[in-house]
């Protein structure tokens, strides 16, 4: 634990950089504290982790052969449901650079922060996948976007953000499995898009715009079948009129752009 410690603190003061470490054991050694007892995980784990995913000088087909996506995703539910804030951001990061590292493996993509799933953007089916620079099992947070929406209503600013742009990677990087788990989730992104009364973040309620509508989308496209509620279809519709005569020149806009595709929705499931 001190070892992991004094390893942060090194990387954070620049004293070594991440390919002083860059060896497959190391890097193994690393994530191991997700095979085991969750609870005995401490913070600098998941900076470590962080640290590494987040470096452009790591190939991501070697993180992408520890296939702990999953692990990754049941840690952030176990230090969500136990309340471990410290953990939180940095492991919702983690979650972020995963997904990141898929995203930009589409030729044709660049990551950016700012939601683009609708409107101008470059259709996904157009872009040239790279194999060897996507994480093979990303899919794996598919099941635990309900988490990623409680966390984008978070009064934490901070963990908000970094929660609903995990939402936009997902679906972008796995459109499927995004699309199942928004469309299930819906009494949770109408809180969020009934928020802006509040006064929270527009590009907060900007990328759930982007994620709704997209989803939409995907739902059609691959004639999906899930059990959606139709009340909640028609309260967010609702919301989402709101929005469109709201005045507010990014929120109208981007409402103006999802509303159709929720409408496409049938209404007899």
């Amino acid at each position: 634990m001190y070892a992991q410690k004094l390893l942060v603190m090194l990387l954070e003061f620049g004293f070594i950089t991440i390919p002083d470490i860059l060896h497959p054991k190391t890097i193994s050694q690393c994530f191991k504290f997700l095979l085991g007892d969750l609870s005995n995980a401490n913070v600098n784990n998941v900076k470590l982790c962080l640290a590494l995913a987040s470096a452009p000088e790591m190939e991501s087909k070697l993180l992408s052969q520890l296939k702990v996506v999953r692990r990754i995703g049941n840690f952030l539910e176990f230090v969500y449901a136990k309340g471990m804030e410290d953990f939180l951001e940095p492991t919702l990061g983690l979650c972020r650079a995963f997904l990141a590292r898929s995203v930009s493996c589409g030729k044709g993509f660049s990551y950016t922060t700012e939601p683009t799933l609708l409107g101008d953007c470059p259709p996904e089916v157009n872009g040239a996948i790279d194999p060897q620079q996507c994480i093979r099992d990303i899919m794996d947070f598919g099941s635990i976007v309900r988490v990623f929406l409680e966390l984008s209503g978070s009064s934490e600013d901070s963990i908000a953000n970094v929660a609903s742009e995990c939402i936009v990677l997902l679906l972008k990087a796995a459109p499927r499995e995004g699309t199942t788990g928004l469309l299930t989730n819906l009494p949770k992104v109408r809180v969020i898009l009934e928020s802006w009364r509040k006064g929270i973040s527009h590009l907060l309620v900007q990328r759930m715009l982007h994620a709704l509508g997209y989803a939409c989308r995907q739902y059609m496209l691959h004639a999906m079948i899930l059990s959606i509620s139709i009340p909640e279809i028609s309260r967010i519709e609702v919301i989402i009129s709101e929005l469109k005569n709201s005045g507010v020149p990014g929120l109208a806009k981007i409402a103006g752009l999802a509303a159709p595709e929720l409408q496409r929705l049938p209404r007899c499931i």
